[in-house]
């Protein structure tokens, strides 16, 4: 997951993602529901949108078949030189070793399909 998030490097993703993945992202606007390439779309708009990313873990709770991060991100935004910060808690069922499932909660609102 590190070789992905911290560079937002979509390349190797099906190392941790299914390709069935099934996401859940609740907002303000709605419910989203995420598949594979929306992960991807998400990795690769970031890498476009953000520089100098940087993840704080904050907890981090581990089972057999699945794990709970809460991390607080820092990156600069590359239009605007401003500095973007978000927190955010991913809850994550794996299958097989990789993620089949995952719900995404953030302290701020922004489109995964964007």
């Amino acid at each position: 997951m590190d070789e992905i998030w911290r560079r937002l490097d979509s390349t190797d993703l099906a190392t941790f993602y299914h390709r069935d993945v099934v996401g859940h992202h609740d907002s303000p606007r709605g419910s989203d529901r995420l598949g594979y390439d929306d992960v991807v779309h998400r990795l690769d708009f970031d890498r476009q949108t953000f520089a100098d990313p940087v993840y704080e873990i904050a907890d981090l709770i581990a089972g057999e078949d699945r794990f709970a991060i809460r991390f607080h991100y820092a990156a600069t935004l590359i239009s605007t030189g401003d500095r973007y910060r978000s927190e955010a808690a991913y809850f994550n069922h794996l299958r097989d070793g990789k993620i089949a499932e995952f719900w995404l909660l953030a302290n701020v609102d922004f489109d995964y399909k964007e």
